[in-house]
């Protein structure tokens, strides 16, 4: 009793239990007091400063404790209890300013405005890491002795990427007949079945071999060209057909880039024209990648026509890139009579003899060198700069000089350096938040890049502090082309869409898995994203909605009838009778929840913890071993983790996360809607053509920690639903996190909670985003 007099005193001087004095001592003492001591804590002597007070605070609000046997305290002695414990631990709470860098998509995109190229920079940079599932916060992004060899690498490259060294091929169309490309390939087309010729042209079923040569179209320099196919479809049926495009090498390493995904329309006579523009490297092709669904090889009967792509000629046109300087080197050296292109050491080139490559050089180095590197350093550390601050990269590049290097040497110096400079690569570099930082907060927020021209201007006024010109500037920048970069960011990392590709679905238990329904699922949960946003729709749609974004393959894949075209996603109606609605159903959602394989109830109950209600779960206990669904059929993955939960240090977890795992049971792993698991073991088939048997059928049920039970995914649903605080609170602190580049804390709360507040008249999604503009946690941190 003298320890628990002491403990209580001890609270109460902290107001950390001053709402109800006992309340530890009747439901926390037992487990956590002198007696016994599980997890190694121990209330009765815990400091008043320790970090597991904050632990404390966590479980209470979870629900976690006490355990399932105790007695449960009254809901307003909990609700007190939380509440003076919450004041009292803000009350330390004081983060520091977070001090970031640039993460790899930042540095590219900051270097690329502020250069006027478009070198991909970030592939030369280490991945970042990610703090509470961002790759922009503060405390993943160290400085290392190898991450700043990284950034002199990636700095040379972008210097170097502005000059052009030679001058530019002269503008031709190049344009092939594809049939008569491809006449070599006859013979094995006829024995594959992959290829014909009709109507004068070159046509494909499948996107395997063998592939569509287009040798004659190839550029035979780098540059940015226009390119143009003729396409038409062959026995379509009841379908649209789509082809997808790629540039990229022909044979052997390299990435291919996808250019788009392109309906085939029209007539042999009057084929559908694509054009589109894109960079080319030497000896790089496109490849034509007809995307025919299903896949008649495997799945159509003999008598069935085969759809196909018919493909007229293809033709490329450029370099259109001509400007000899390139707009790059002006903008970087200025354009005055001084400074001139002077052709250097001859190259070899295949095509064209007698090229040598160009430098840049100067009438008056010095005086030119220092008005390069004055002029850039401003834009580069998005500020005003003293001369102090600048005179040591104008020393380097004079000094670089009067070693006896050339004035391109030189220059590249100083510019490098720049580049690499705490001023360029720090957004926060410690000082208090001024107009200038606002700046840069509000464009790397939603540009995730540096500002641009007019709020740099804003910033020079003072204006930036007033918060209507703050909201005018947000809406200017959220209707600007540059907010796909926040949008592709944000949802690429909190939504898991960046790792889309991370699994290859079982060609055996997903047959009608392709790369066009991968592509569809992506562009749904992006475009239901910016529909949101562009009409500040309420963010509850994000756990239940009348419409969801769709084109022809995706609703053909979700049962939803009347959407014609895969080139465009557009907002559809859901029909009364569709289970979809919300980002629980969408399958892009449900791919990056799945291995591939098999779907588990933990992974996809861990996600929407730490995804939607921004409650993740610690890693299991060391030994226990995870629960792998078994794929044959013989046990069912609810028998395994009933088993598996009897630990009781497992069952404090799986509380919570089985019951919103088990809900999306009813999604197989690539978004389809299923009654019973697809096995690879014995047992009946569906019909001849699918190669996969009838497995058990699928449990959807669950019962929530304080005894809330669903039957189906639809209750499950409706319940997450009317909790409206849920989404609002998780999706604001997602947000927050992003937009401050640090972690979330309990210093943070207020700012959260005003976020919230602002959202019961404003549910938008847009008016959250001004909210979180307002907050401290943005402007003052």
């Amino acid at each position: 009793m003298p320890r628990i007099r002491a403990l209580l005193v001890l609270l109460t001087s902290l107001t950390i239990a001053g709402a109800n004095e006992s309340f530890f001592k009747d439901h926390c003492f037992k487990c956590h007091g002198p007696e016994k001591q599980k997890g190694d804590l121990r209330l009765d002597t815990l400091a008043p400063d320790s970090d597991d007070w904050n632990l404390v605070l966590e479980v209470l609000e979870n629900g976690d404790m006490p355990p399932k046997k105790e007695p449960r305290p009254a809901p307003a002695d909990l609700k007190k209890t939380i509440a003076t414990l919450t004041a009292s631990l803000l009350q330390k709470a004081d983060p520091p300013i977070a001090l970031r860098r640039l993460n790899r998509i930042e540095y590219e995109n900051t270097v690329r405005d502020l250069l006027g190229i478009d070198t991909p920079l970030g592939e030369l940079l280490p991945e970042d890491g990610k703090v509470q599932g961002f790759d922009n916060v503060a405390d993943g992004l160290s400085l290392s002795s190898i991450l700043m060899e990284r950034y002199l690498e990636a700095a040379d490259a972008a210097f170097e990427s502005t000059i052009r060294r030679i001058p530019p091929l002269a503008v031709k169309t190049r344009r092939t007949k594809v049939v008569e490309n491809n006449d070599n390939q006859d013979s094995f087309a006829k024995k594959k079945g992959g290829v014909i010729k009709a109507h004068d042209s070159f046509v494909k079923f499948t996107p395997g071999w063998p592939p569509v040569r287009i040798d004659e179209v190839h550029p035979i320099e780098d540059g940015d060209y226009r390119c143009r196919l003729a396409v038409w479809p062959h026995d379509p049926g009841d379908r649209t057909l789509a082809t997808a495009i790629y540039a990229g090498p022909l044979f052997g390493p390299g990435k291919r880039r996808f250019m788009g995904m392109f309906d085939v329309t029209g007539t042999p006579e009057k084929p559908r024209i694509i054009e589109f523009e894109t960079f080319l490297k030497e000896g790089e092709t496109l490849h034509i990648v007809p995307w025919v669904y299903p896949d008649h090889v495997t799945w159509r009967d003999k008598h069935e026509k085969q759809p196909g792509i018919g493909i007229v000629w293809v033709e490329t046109h450029g370099p259109l890139d001509q400007d000899f300087p390139s707009t790059a080197q002006k903008s970087l050296f200025g354009n005055p009579d001084s400074i001139t292109l002077e052709p250097g050491s001859p190259i070899w080139m295949r095509h064209r003899k007698g090229v040598k490559l160009h430098n840049v050089i100067s009438s008056t180095p010095e005086a030119d060198a220092e008005r390069i590197i004055r002029d850039l350093i401003p834009r580069a550390f998005r500020r005003p700069v003293s001369q102090e601050t600048a005179d040591p990269f104008v020393k380097l590049t004079l000094d670089r000089l009067a070693k006896g290097r050339t004035f391109e040497q030189a220059v590249r110096s100083g510019v490098t350096a720049i580049l690499c400079s705490p001023r360029f690569l720090l957004l926060n570099r410690g000082e208090e938040p001024d107009d200038y930082t606002l700046a840069s907060k509000l464009s790397y927020f939603l540009w995730s890049s540096m500002p641009d021209q007019e709020l740099l201007d804003l910033a020079a006024a003072g204006k930036l502090s007033d918060p209507g010109v703050r909201h005018t500037q947000v809406e200017r920048m959220l209707n600007d082309p540059r907010r796909e970069r926040f949008l592709k960011n944000f949802t690429g990392q909190w939504l898991g869409l960046r790792e889309i590709e991370f699994t290859s679905p079982s060609k055996k238990l997903f047959p009608e898995f392709d790369p066009m329904l991968q592509e569809s699922m992506v562009r749904e949960t992006e475009g239901f994203f910016r529909h949101l946003l562009e009409n500040d729709l309420s963010v509850s749609n994000f756990i239940d909605s009348d419409f969801t974004v769709l084109n022809e393959r995706l609703a053909r894949h979700y049962g939803i009838p009347g959407v014609e075209g895969h080139e465009y996603s557009k907002v559809v109606k859901i029909p009364d009778d569709s289970i979809r609605g919300g980002l629980f159903t969408q399958a892009s959602i449900l791919k990056v929840t799945a291995n591939g394989t098999n779907t588990s109830p933990v992974l996809r109950g861990v996600w929407i913890l730490d995804q939607i209600f921004s409650k993740p779960v610690p890693p299991p206990p060391p030994g226990i071993p995870a629960v792998e669904p078994d794929i044959r059929g013989a046990i069912s993955i609810r028998d395994q983790l009933a088993k598996h939960s009897a630990d009781e240090s497992c069952a404090r977890c799986h509380d919570h996360i089985d019951p919103p795992g088990f809900a999306l049971e009813i999604f197989n792993p690539i978004g389809g809607e299923r009654t019973f698991y697809r096995s690879l073991g014995e047992g009946k088939k569906i019909s001849k053509r699918e190669p996969y048997t009838i497995g058990p059928d699928v449990e959807q049920h669950g019962t929530f920690k304080d005894g809330t039970s669903f039957q189906t995914f639809k209750e499950f649903r409706k319940i997450i639903l009317e909790d409206q605080d849920l989404i609002t609170h998780s999706l604001a602190q997602k947000l927050l996190i992003y937009a401050s580049g640090r972690p979330f804390t309990l210093a943070d709360r207020p700012s959260l909670e005003a976020v919230v507040q602002k959202s019961e008249t404003a549910p938008g999604l847009r008016s959250m985003i001004h909210a979180i503009i307002e907050t401290d946690m943005f402007l003052r941190r």
